[in-house]
């Protein structure tokens, strides 16, 4: 695969929870700064914009926008952010957001929740491989914190 391609990134898991249970941890403030270890200031809705600051190691105090375009509980989450770490030499008016697409679907006695994020062809190639590489690894650490603390509430 070379840059060019780099363009979504798609995961998928099982969850041992109610996709409104789910849905609760992905639209939640506090319960969403508890699992995706931010701290979010506004609420999480439709047409929405909050501040996000990670609480996570390593990345303690790093701020970053998200935008939320859909809430169809509890079956679709659709939100837009800048990928990737943030980075102070990156003006990021001038870079367009990916967008982020949670879908929920009833699986056995949980929840088969998908995953992807679209748009790292819009993102400049100096940048591209390496905020698709964090991001890609990064949703798969990430649903894991969702899906302990889904299962454990």
């Amino acid at each position: 695969m070379n840059v060019t391609d780099l363009s979504r990134v798609d995961r998928t898991i099982e969850i041992g929870a109610s996709p409104e249970r789910v849905w609760h941890a992905l639209t939640d403030p506090t319960a969403f700064s508890q699992w995706f270890q931010v701290t979010v200031e506004g609420q999480i809705a439709q047409g929405a914009s909050v501040w996000m600051t990670s609480t996570h190691a390593g990345h303690v105090g790093q701020r970053f926008q998200v935008w939320y375009l859909e809430l169809d509980a509890p079956r679709r989450l659709v939100w837009q952010w800048h990928p990737g770490e943030v980075d102070p030499a990156v003006d990021y008016s001038r870079e367009p957001p990916t967008t982020v697409t949670f879908t929920l679907e009833p699986s056995g006695s949980g929840t088969r929740l998908t995953v992807s994020e679209t748009g790292f062809d819009r993102i400049a190639l100096a940048r591209r491989a390496k905020v698709y590489a964090d991001n890609s690894q990064g949703w798969t650490e990430v649903l894991v914190w969702l899906q302990r603390y889904a299962e454990a509430s």
